[in-house]
This record gives C-alpha cells, structure tokens and sequence, in this order.
C-alpha cells in the first residue's frame, strides 16, 4: 500500500513539474487558453517550450484555431496606441529575452515591434510581469492578426504563445521592421546558454534593455 501511495505521489509531483517550471502568456488570451472567451478545449501546456523539431511552430500549433470559432479576436487595438501583455507562472528561470510581434499571414512571418534584451521575463517569481507596448502607427488594419510573445531563456529553450487581435485605424504597413528571431527548434539557430541571455541581432527600433545581470550574447549558427 506504502509503495503505490509513493508511486502516486511521484507521478503527481512529476506531472505538476511543467506546469510550474515555465511561463506563459495570460493576456492577451492565446488561442486555446483557459481563458479565451472562444476556448472549445482548453490547451493546458502552455507552460512547455516549443518542440525542439520544430513542430508545433507558430504558436504551439495552434495556427490551425484562425478561421473557426476558436480564432476570433480577444481585443481592439487602435495603430499608435499603447498596450500591455501579461505572463503567468512561477518559473522565470531567471530571465531570459523576450519579443512582441504581428503577423499579417497567418504565422507566415512576424514582425517585431519590441524587444526586451536580459532580465525578461522579470526574473523573480511573483513579480509583477506585465510589459508595455505601442502598436505601431504603421501597422495595417486587420481583423485576425496574430500577436506574440516569443521567450528565449537560458536553458535554450523556445517559447511562443498567439492571440488573435484586431488593429483599426490602421497605416501603410511593416514590411520594414525585423522578423522574430526563432531558435533551438531544429532550425539551426542556437541562443546562448546558462551565463548568458540573448543578444537579437536585429532588435528593432524599439528597445527596453534589462538589468544587465547576466552579458548579452549573439546566438549562433543560421539565424
């Protein structure tokens, strides 16, 4: 009896591991999250890094949600506004770099209008983690255009949640800005790992640079 409670309990802590070791994005609500108002089935690994092959890239797989009930938009953004996301969890694993961007083309491309070098998300747990953003002013118009968050920690893991948005009183476009830096997924891009957080080498025009704790490092090979 002692031995199949302790086998229990293994198996529970194990399972709860992932959910505590990560993080996610809260808000806006990414497709299939527990708290999308469109949720038909909530997907409850948000916490997990993207698959090292790659697989379920863009958006944890979830791309296939555009176009069904489950896709429609969770919030209004004007172009030029200011905004805010969200991330839960208690893992930060210290840190790490994060981006915000759009994409136009249903996870084709996405194009940066943030990005936080070091100390994102904020490294203590229980801190507050909500960040600060515009909409660019040259943002297009659109009603199922997808927001990220992608996180690069130190553990050379990929992370990336999507929400669907809609942008109003949209401008000519953002071709020009930087695509979102993806890495340790198969694709021949590494970041770097354990004394380091990562360096984009393309940032964009909008940067908030972090505590400066750890040195920020160029990841290597096909990015």
């Amino acid at each position: 009896m002692y031995a199949k409670f302790l086998t229990s309990m293994i198996l529970g802590s194990t399972l709860l591991m992932p959910a505590l070791g990560h993080m996610n994005m809260m808000s806006p609500p990414p497709m299939r999250h527990r708290d999308n108002p469109h949720t038909e089935t909530a997907d409850e690994i948000y916490e997990f890094p993207l698959k090292t092959d790659g697989s379920d890239y863009p958006c944890k797989g979830h791309i296939d949600a555009l176009g069904t009930p489950e896709g429609k938009p969770v919030a209004t953004w004007a172009a030029g506004s200011a905004q805010t996301f969200t991330l839960e969890g208690s893992g930060t694993h210290y840190g790490g770099s994060c981006q915000v961007s759009l994409s136009y083309d249903k996870g084709e491309t996405f194009k940066v209008i943030k990005s936080w070098p070091g100390s994102c998300p904020n490294r203590e747990s229980g801190s507050d983690q909500t960040f600060n953003f515009d909409i660019p002013e040259e943002a297009p118009s659109g009603e199922e255009v997808i927001f990220a968050w992608t996180w690069n920690n130190r553990e050379r893991e990929f992370f990336q949640n999507c929400a669907v948005v809609t942008i109003t009183g949209g401008g000519a476009g953002i071709s020009n800005l930087p695509n979102v830096l993806v890495s340790n997924i198969g694709n021949g891009c590494l970041s770097p790992q354990t004394t380091a957080e990562l360096k984009y080498p393309n940032p964009g025009d909008v940067v908030e640079l972090g505590d400066g704790e750890y040195p920020l490092v160029l990841p290597t090979g096909d990015c």
